[in-house]
């Protein structure tokens, strides 16, 4: 049977679901995608507002986001989107703001807050890496599990000091991800020194909306269609969702499910075992808040990321300013602020009035930026309550066993797939990877 006669149905148009479905298309298959809400995109959606791009979890890359970069081009919306706009990084300490750009030894002596015998002993960390290799695959994460039995802190503590982990180390992985470098395994650090350190970090010139319709224009999908569930009926799955107050049933020959991790374990509660089940629903996440800020004149001349350790005590996990640029994500003329809170604000400010989270995140901007809130034009806050998923201790092991089980009903003949950022790093591009991975396994099998 032809590729051409393969029906697959990609469940979420996420950046995982619709990368999926792009790479399924490109090899022949026929595909569906189904979106339970009104517009496709998932978390990565954005909005406007008087020319302003408003995104609720932002959007800074890397040189080193080669998934996500390459199906920019292939999608055709590199043009809109590339290059990346060059994006300096500063850090905060004791109120005082420093540009950094750690390359070297003596560059990581100079971090403010970084103790010189300390960033002396980084010389371990090649040793250390070297040692690590060969299980340090970013393409295959949970190749890492036998890693996965200490935090970050614990990690950084034993081997370079608290100076190192509090002013480097932490708010170079948690700038991210949002995550307590109490808690995120030390393989989450270890992966992204390996693919992304050095790496240069930019802004693309428009909103990933572009790559959002430059794909979903070309795929058959169905937004307003809440899928509830799989069953096999024969050698096909049946597709049950709800659409327009009725349920109906789309079968196909293979299933992704580009979903949360709970949403999969819920949606496949018959196609999927009890341990794949057990493992999705452990899964955990972090909350994000994030206001923007469009203002009424440039607050840097150059785009600028500034990561605010949690030594610092403040509400802010990270600011991103932005100047204005003819057809850019911000006005010519003017700027764009993002303010990123920590995880564990977040979890607060979900039960705060807007007016008080906008108000406490403006203050804490002021402390970093003083005169940056007299050029506030208006803002717009974002409050999402499973934003990114947390690679704690453990969970490379449980992904290393969900591969396994996954495995097994491959070799059985199942046809479900699972897509996420959960399966490899808490960033774009690991939704975009997850969902090519997950394709390449599926056309792979039919």
């Amino acid at each position: 049977m032809d590729g051409v006669d393969r029906e697959v149905a990609v469940v979420g148009s996420g950046l995982a679901g619709l990368a999926a479905a792009w790479e399924l298309a490109r090899r022949g298959l026929r595909v569906r995608v189904l979106e339970r809400q009104a517009s496709v995109g998932g978390r990565a959606r954005s909005g406007q507002a008087e020319g302003f791009v408003l995104e609720p979890l932002g959007c800074v890359l890397s040189t080193a986001d080669h998934e996500l970069l390459g199906w920019v081009a292939a999608a055709g919306a590199r043009d809109a989107l590339l290059p990346l706009r060059p994006l300096l990084t500063a850090q905060v300490h004791g109120g005082r703001v420093a540009e950094l750009d750690p390359r070297r030894l003596r560059d990581f002596a100079r971090i403010p807050g970084v103790r010189w015998h300390e960033a002396l002993r980084l010389l371990r960390l090649p040793r250390l890496m070297r040692r690590y290799g060969g299980r340090l695959d970013p393409t295959a994460p949970e190749r890492a599990a036998a890693l996965d039995d200490r935090s970050l802190a614990d990690f950084a503590r034993l081997y370079f000091g608290a100076s190192v982990l509090a002013y480097w180390m932490a708010p170079f992985v948690t700038s991210t991800s949002l995550g307590d470098e109490a808690e995120t395994s030390r393989v989450r650090f270890l992966l992204q020194q390996r693919r992304h350190f050095g790496a240069r970090r930019g802004l693309p010139r428009a909103g990933l909306a572009e790559l959002l319709e430059a794909t979903a224009g070309r795929l058959p999908t169905l937004c307003g269609a809440e899928v509830v569930g799989l069953r096999t009926r024969g050698r096909k799955l049946a597709v049950r969702y709800v659409r327009e107050g009725s349920e109906r049933v789309l079968e196909a020959d293979a299933v992704v499910l580009a979903t949360s991790a709970p949403e999969a374990a819920r949606i496949g509660e018959e196609s999927l075992t009890a341990g794949e089940r057990a493992v999705l629903a452990g899964v955990r996440y972090t909350p994000a808040a994030t206001l923007a800020v469009a203002t009424c004149r440039p607050l840097s001349w150059h785009a600028l990321e500034i990561r605010v350790p949690h030594a610092e005590r403040s509400p802010l996990e990270r600011i991103v300013i932005e100047p204005g640029m003819a057809g850019g994500r911000v006005p010519d003329g003017y700027g764009g602020v993002s303010l990123h809170a920590t995880g564990r604000y977040a979890a607060q400010a979900l039960r705060l009035p807007e007016e008080t989270l906008v108000k406490e995140l403006l203050d804490a901007f002021e402390a970093v930026h003083p005169g940056g809130r007299a050029a506030v034009d208006f803002t717009r806050a974002f409050r999402i309550e499973a934003a990114w998923p947390r690679f704690d201790v453990g969970h490379y092991r449980r992904l290393a066993r969900l591969a396994r089980l996954e495995a097994d009903g491959r070799r059985e003949g199942r046809r479900v797939y699972l897509a996420g950022d959960y399966r490899m790093e808490p960033s774009w591009n690991g939704a975009v990877a997850s969902g090519l991975r997950a394709a390449a396994a599926l056309a792979a099998d039919l």
